[in-house]
């Protein structure tokens, strides 16, 4: 997915199939890794890829101490939730003439679907009393007749777009099988064994194309198609034999190019900071089991393969807990919908775990969803498949209580991301939950203040799709109790000199020259006066110089268009104000304040 209501897949490797030797060789360079033979790593009985039976026990007796009760309340809701859905019966299978990528979708987002609760539903029931699980038959039908659903990929040969999705259940069918393991009959373990491996020996073939994750493959793409390959690997290990290779291949694709080459040098992705976000969940998922199953430690060998500055500069506000359908940029700046803290807050709870900082346990804690399964409003128009993930039960276990909630001394303020792919630049007033946060990307304006977003340019800067060119001369100037950031243009949309300066706790400056008139929408029920629009919590944007022509009430109407023209069955579309300014004397500038 990315932050313009749609997602773009890179059918790079629909030729996949190489000459045999080329593969052959390939595959006795892979097979000298470290861990080619597992005779002597630290492999153990199921479960194993994120706890073994006596850490299992453990977060089985931590279901009501402090924030873990309430992340366990979040997850048990939504496994009653899925428990009530009806496990698929019918493959989709894929049609050659898509032209505007509906059947691709429907796969797609069956895919996710039947992933986000075969996996929730699974992990529930492991966490769960035994002696009191009602989670277990539900989780053991989803996930058979998943298996018996998807095995249909085995013989639909891979390529890009296919291996997004289909990678993905298969992925959450091996950690069904790894932690309901010692519950399930023979026979399921065999129904769901037989699909891993008849599609792993498809991907694995595929995976043999040098590209395929690696020099000339879409970076996020690659993360999210090498890690579920290698989880496969890893729930079956010292089962099949074949499946060691398996695992070579997708510790390989990490090594040699992921863990390098898939962020920016300045942390985060080069295409869309939410895909910051996806790629983490993937390095973490892969890399966590990896090293608990093998022993083999790639956070240690790539010591800044977890960054997270992106983070502290872009997470803006929080979420409630029953919030059913999200917004653009309501808790992430420059986010999409499905893109808020409901979808950084697991990444953000193992940061905190893995480096220690309370500050990432502080902003994880502003999503009052921890433990939810994330629905979104993304659903195909024909079939309605909806798009989801499961993310509620990694929470719980990734969870480290010895970390505060707290906010680190010395914390940076101020932060840039200069490539020219990326061009962000962000300030903020604190870390306290509705304070003052600005992002500046490519010269596009998101100010989030108060709790919402009170400014929001209609640019189109955050579009993967059609990405602009960078602003000339970004720069932020940080001197503590302000901060400044200036750039020049875009050009393309009439802008030339733009000063953006935060004098904290709580005055904001924007300063814009422009020969044209800009439009901006905003979220939350402000009031106009004149030419200021106040919020409930006292957050004023004033039009210190401009003019208003026009205050449109639904100016705006956010849904969910794919852009090969496909329309989603968006449940929510957003209505939002807009507010049409022309310049005085060449510039533009606003004033926003907010109480301390």
């Amino acid at each position: 997915m990315n932050q313009n209501n749609s997602s773009v897949f890179y059918p790079i490797a629909r030729s996949w199939r190489l000459a045999s030797a080329l593969s052959l060789l390939l595959l006795s360079g892979w097979c000298s890794w470290p861990y080619a033979s597992y005779a002597d790593s630290p492999i153990g009985e199921h479960p194993r890829l994120y706890f073994d039976q006596t850490e299992l026990e453990e977060l089985r007796s931590l279901r009501d101490q402090g924030s873990r009760a309430d992340i366990w309340k979040n997850i048990v809701t939504w496994a009653e939730w899925c428990q009530e859905q009806e496990p698929r019966k019918e493959w989709i299978p894929t049609l050659e003439d898509d032209p505007r990528y509906e059947n691709l979708y429907d796969r797609f987002y069956a895919a996710m679907h039947d992933m986000a609760i075969v996996e929730h539903l699974a992990l529930t029931s492991a966490l769960s009393d035994p002696a009191d699980d009602r989670f277990f038959e539900p989780a053991r039908q989803w996930a058979v007749a998943a298996s018996r659903v998807w095995r249909n990929e085995a013989d639909n040969s891979p390529d890009a777009s296919k291996a997004y999705a289909v990678l993905r259940i298969m992925k959450a069918l091996a950690v069904a099988y790894d932690v309901l393991y010692d519950r399930l009959s023979e026979d399921d373990r065999q129904e769901i064994r037989e699909t891993i491996l008849k599609v792993g020996r498809a991907y694995h073939e595929f995976f043999q194309l040098a590209s395929t994750a690696g020099e000339g493959y879409n970076k996020h793409h690659g993360s999210v198609d090498a890690a579920p390959f290698g989880i496969m690997a890893l729930a079956l290990l010292n089962e099949e034999p074949e499946v060691d290779a398996w695992l070579e291949v997708a510790i390989s694709k990490h090594v040699d190019y992921l863990l390098p080459n898939a962020l920016t040098p300045s942390g985060t992705s080069d295409q869309s900071s939410n895909f910051w976000a996806s790629t983490l969940q993937y390095r973490i998922f892969f890399l966590d089991s990896l090293r608990r199953v093998t022993g083999r430690d790639l956070f240690a060998e790539f010591p800044k393969s977890l960054p997270g500055d992106i983070a502290l500069a872009a997470v803006a506000g929080g979420q409630p807990s029953d919030l059913r359908f999200n917004e653009n940029n309501r808790s992430v700046l420059f986010g999409p919908s499905y893109g808020q803290i409901n979808y950084w807050s697991p990444v953000l709870i193992y940061l905190a775990r893995h480096h220690q900082r309370p500050v990432f346990q502080h902003l994880a804690s502003w999503d009052q969803s921890l433990g939810s399964l994330q629905r979104t409003r993304y659903v195909t128009p024909y079939r309605e498949e909806e798009l989801m993930f499961c993310f509620g039960p990694y929470v719980y276990i990734w969870y480290d209580p010895n970390v505060p909630t707290a906010v680190d001394n010395n914390i940076p303020l101020s932060f840039e991301f200069p490539e020219p792919e990326v061009n962000e630049a962000y300030i903020r007033s604190s870390y306290q939950l509705d304070g003052i946060v600005v992002g500046l990307k490519k010269g596009g304006l998101v100010v989030h203040a108060g709790g919402y977003p009170v400014l929001v340019d209609q640019l189109g800067v955050e579009d993967i799709n059609d990405p602009k060119a960078a602003a000339d001369q970004t720069t932020i100037d940080e001197e503590g109790s302000h901060a400044t950031i200036r750039c020049v243009g875009p050009e393309s949309a009439g802008l030339g000199q733009q000063t953006i300066e935060l004098q904290r706790p709580g005055r904001l400056s924007i300063d814009r020259e422009t020969n044209r008139p800009m439009t901006w929408w905003f979220s939350g029920p402000a009031e106009q006066e004149d030419n200021s629009w106040v919020w409930p919590s006292g957050t004023r944007l004033e039009l210190v110089s401009g003019t208003v022509t026009s205050t449109t009430p639904k100016g705006f109407v956010e849904t969910k268009i794919h852009y090969g023209g496909m329309k989603f069955a968006d449940l929510h579309p957003f209505v939002y104000p807009t507010v049409t300014v022309e310049p005085e004397n060449g510039r533009i500038a606003v004033l926003v304040t907010n109480p301390d």
